[in-house]
């Protein structure tokens, strides 16, 4: 199957959005996943960290949703707020072309707001965390009578917090035994099938090949910042490092221009790359830096999708990333062609503890260093 699968299978405005972001090639995840969930078989997809699992289960979801229905077609769940932003984004650069109502509902965020926000619009997807999304169907706010497919990502997460498998599978018995269920996972916990038997009744088991980093080339850095001063450090590493050539990664759209005009107030050649912008402007961003006359790119995951350049020697991630997956999405960008690159994480307190998520799911040695003198320097 994997051999003869490709994208043109998708509706056209998915593929253009892949050709937008240049992915043209299925990964061995999406080359096994994506054919059998068109044909509507319930999955549990077992794949290595940064192998595509996101598109994997989004492109057939979005598939199914019939533009025309109002109502709301397809439910993503994730175990965390950051990852609920960041599959919503990768959501939304999906389907720049076609009118998909799109909704992100995450605990935290003010409730009366989003329940505001319902009257107003329905989502045809539905993307959040379970317990808020459960909440709002107890509510009454959001109803599952029309939905086709649930997907839940990182499934083995969700499973080791109570609550929120507890309320998932609130949400999954809600759906009804006629839905297409999606699970993504890095490992299959034991005995998953019979755990989700009764909402998921026949689901298919799939594992695929690849991800992981080839660490011998990059070097792992991370630097302790508060969280005020992340920029600023940003751009002294920026000098003590002479970078020429580096990507400057943000977590939340909203940052990414004031880091670049921050960037380009103090001297520093850097230009933004978003996937909200033109495919001109993204074009102009690209050229100019594979050019050599922009010497920073400051992006976010989704707009570096894709993202072929040669030589970029420095990764700067001023916010950690949401999971590994997108580390490693990230680092991907340098180290390429056996030549040397580095990895620098800005860390700062509420984070800390991802870097031994880091260590463990990617194999990685994470060095600390600090800036001195204009100079990082070893502890």
């Amino acid at each position: 199957m994997s051999e003869t699968f490709s994208f043109d299978v998708l509706p056209n405005f998915l593929e253009n959005a892949l050709k937008d972001q240049g992915v043209t090639e299925p990964t061995d995840i999406q080359a096994k996943m994506i054919p059998e969930a068109l044909e509507g078989q319930s999955l549990i997809a077992r794949s290595q960290t940064g192998t595509g699992k996101t598109l994997a289960f989004l492109l057939p979801a979005l598939a199914k949703i019939e533009k025309e229905k109002k109502g709301m077609q397809v439910v993503v769940l994730a175990p965390t707020q950051e990852l609920a932003m960041q599959v919503h984004e990768v959501a939304k650069s999906l389907t720049k072309e076609e009118p998909i109502e799109i909704g992100a509902f995450i605990g935290g965020a003010n409730i009366k707001r989003q329940v505001e926000k319902l009257k107003k619009q329905k989502p045809q997807l539905a993307i959040g965390t379970p317990g808020r999304l459960l909440e709002l169907i107890e509510m009454k706010k959001l109803k599952l009578h029309e939905v086709k497919v649930v997907a839940v990502d990182e499934a083995d997460r969700m499973m080791a917090e109570r609550p929120s498998w507890e309320a998932t599978m609130q949400i999954a018995k809600r759906a009804g035994r006629e839905t297409q269920f999606l699970f993504v996972s890095a490992t299959i916990p034991k005995d998953f099938s019979e755990q989700v038997a009764d909402a998921a009744p026949f689901v298919v088991e799939i594992e695929a090949e690849g991800g992981l980093l080839h660490t011998d080339q990059v070097n792992h850095l991370f630097l302790r910042v508060d969280t005020r001063d992340k920029i600023d450090t940003a751009r002294r590493l920026i000098h003590a490092e002479n970078i020429e050539k580096g990507i400057v990664f943000v977590n939340q759209l909203e940052k990414l221009a004031e880091t670049a005009e921050k960037f380009s107030y103090k001297g520093i050649k850097a230009l933004a790359l978003s996937s909200d912008q033109g495919k001109q402007e993204r074009e102009h961003a690209l050229q100019s830096f594979r050019k050599g006359d922009t010497h920073i790119l400051v992006a976010t995951d989704v707009a570096a999708r894709g993202l072929d350049v040669e030589d970029v020697t420095h990764i700067i991630q001023l916010d950690p990333p949401a999971n590994s997956d997108s580390y490693l999405h990230r680092a991907g960008r340098t180290g390429r062609m056996g030549k040397k690159g580095t990895v620098i994480t800005l860390i700062d307190r509420p984070n800390e503890y991802k870097l031994n998520k880091y260590k463990r799911d990617l194999k990685i040695e994470l060095e600390e260093r600090y800036l001195a003198r204009g100079q990082l320097q070893t502890k």
